[in-house]
């Protein structure tokens, strides 16, 4: 067994609905973690995508976790679709609220990618309180609602977890109604918050981004952009995906200490 294998577990909750949700843990090898990190991947993907992050957060002394939103990857449901965001939100809850009672008094940070940055937004304005520290990747603010697609990259055409098909205009309509719902609230996030957008995006808006970090009441906010950059910034090629992971990696160590 390799080192990055030690320590991986695949398991499973029924969600409200009583959908199967696949989860997978990378740590279960770390008995005193300095922190917990719960990664929300983004439309259409699911969560093995974020292995390489994991692994590197897992160095570092964290216990990193994840699931495949309902509907997404190998969790149960109609392929990326629900009639309301927050079955994705729920299932967040419920799933950080298990770890955390497993680990309890451990700081606990949540990462969310494109919609997964919109889930991980809709949690801390109803729950202010829920995690430590939020990291958004590109994250779903204001968007185009006809770029709201997997991105097309080898990698994602060659991945058989990775949904290719259209996406449901009901879905789309859900979706677009929590964006202006999280316009709306922005002022509400008062938690400790890095935000990170790629000038070269094309499927969620730097500007998006921007307007959170200005509004958000958080005292400890972070805004990067990155030129160039495209919605997976921190897997871009060589040195530039890796400066970005180790940003993350460094912003949250940085926020273990202070909490």
């Amino acid at each position: 067994m390799t080192q990055a294998e030690r320590g991986l577990r695949e398991s499973s909750f029924t969600s409200k609905n009583g959908k199967k949700i696949f989860c997978r843990y990378w740590c279960e090898d770390l008995n005193k973690p300095r922190a917990l990190v719960f990664i929300s991947h983004g439309a259409a993907e699911h969560c093995l995508y974020y292995s390489p992050l994991a692994l590197q957060l897992k160095n570092a002394g964290c216990y990193v976790f994840a699931h495949d939103h309902v509907g997404h990857g190998q969790s149960e449901g109609d392929r990326v679709h629900v009639n309301d965001i927050h079955e994705y939100v729920d299932d967040v809850f419920y799933h950080l609220d298990m770890v955390s009672e497993r680990f309890p008094d451990i700081p606990k940070f949540i990462i969310g990618h494109s919609m997964g940055g919109a889930i991980a937004i809709i949690a801390l304005i109803e729950r202010p309180d829920f995690v430590n520290g939020m990291v958004l990747i590109s994250p779903a603010v204001t968007t185009d609602p006809g770029t709201i697609s997997p991105l097309k990259v080898q990698k994602y055409l060659d991945d058989p977890l990775v949904y290719h098909g259209g996406l449901k205009a009901r879905w789309g309509a859900s979706f677009l109604k929590w964006l202006q719902w999280i316009e709306s609230n922005m002022s509400r996030i008062v938690c400790p918050l890095l935000v990170m957008h790629g000038t070269a995006d094309r499927l969620t808006t730097p500007e998006g981004s921007k307007k959170l970090a200005k509004y958000a009441e958080s005292k400890d906010k972070t805004l990067k952009i990155y030129e160039g950059y495209y919605h997976q910034l921190h897997y871009e090629p060589e040195e530039d995906g890796a400066g970005v992971r180790r940003e993350i990696i460094e912003w949250i160590s940085a926020r273990c200490k202070a909490a």
